[in-house]
């Protein structure tokens, strides 16, 4: 039996679920949209952004048009450039590996070379969410952005209306080791921006349901 304390709480956490859900995907839009401005102005991406493995980047050395490379970085870290071979770019920014590039070039064969390096495509991370959401399941993110928990329950639809927002469960690997977090997804929805919480490739996501 619903007594009226129990459909005061239902109607509530229904309506922070729908602003929930609303808001994340406002938030994606706003991010897809810029995104696709940025990009338009010649490939934004943070410079804090990390090359990584399966990313496709092109290379143009200034006035040596004979040097021009690009691919997807190998699971070495590593693409192949004219003359200097195979240079391991993994784990920089775009800068750094234009900047190791020059210095290769330097070595032996430019006085001073000026390297252009940018990702034309970025490798996709994948998590999975699961438990009260509307969209179980596994979803694709693109690697260059650092999503939070709010927006990666937005790419599922939105926690349901006994989704427990409290106690939501992110299983993850750490150095080898598999490490449980438990995150309080309500207190962030709230702008607790202390709260926030970044997802990371392979995160297993469980929002549990709300016994009341």
């Amino acid at each position: 039996m619903i007594t009226h304390k129990h459909f005061i709480f239902i109607l509530s956490h229904g309506c922070l679920a729908l602003c929930l859900g609303s808001t994340l995907n406002a938030q994606q839009s706003t991010n897809a949209a810029a995104m696709a401005q940025s990009a338009e102005k010649g490939g934004g991406v943070s410079p804090d952004y990390q090359i990584r493995e399966g990313d496709t980047v092109q290379v143009s050395v200034f006035d040596e048009p004979e040097l021009a490379a690009g691919g997807r970085v190998r699971k070495d870290g590593t693409i192949q450039c004219p003359l200097i071979g195979s240079v391991k770019i993994q784990g920089l920014s775009q800068m750094s590996a234009a900047r190791l590039i020059e210095a290769e070039y330097r070595k032996d064969y430019l006085v001073h070379p000026e390297v252009n390096l940018f990702i034309s495509q970025f490798s996709v991370q994948r998590i999975t969410i699961l438990g009260q959401v509307q969209r179980p399941g596994s979803h694709d993110l693109q690697a260059e952005k650092n999503l939070t928990i709010l927006q990666v329950l937005g790419l599922a639809g939105g926690p349901t209306r006994i989704a427990n927002l409290k106690k939501v469960l992110v299983k993850r690997v750490v150095e080898g080791r598999e490490k449980i977090f438990k995150v309080d997804v309500q207190s962030m929805a709230s702008g607790n921006q202390t709260m926030m919480f970044y997802v990371r490739e392979d995160d297993v996501i469980t929002v549990p349901e709300s016994f009341f």
